[in-house]
């Protein structure tokens, strides 16, 4: 298990709902997030809840890693 998917499974994450809502939060405020990921602000908020129990090395972790295989994925 890489220490992505350990992160995930430890805050009950999925891949891809992560990897669009770290690409949208970064761009628009929680309500359009969410209009724009088609779940509830709810579901938003319990992802920004996920990230701020997370420590600083697994939130980095998480962002680096799945920004950069949406990156890869795009070329």
């Amino acid at each position: 298990m890489t220490g992505t998917e350990r992160i995930l499974k430890k805050y009950g994450l999925t891949r891809e709902t992560v990897t669009q809502y770290i690409d949208a939060i970064t761009r628009s405020n929680q309500t359009q997030a969410a209009e724009e990921l088609n779940v509830s602000r709810d579901t938003i908020n319990r992802y920004k809840k996920q990230f701020s129990k997370m420590d600083a090395q697994e939130r980095l972790h998480l962002i680096s890693s799945l920004t950069q295989e949406k990156l890869l994925s795009e070329k």
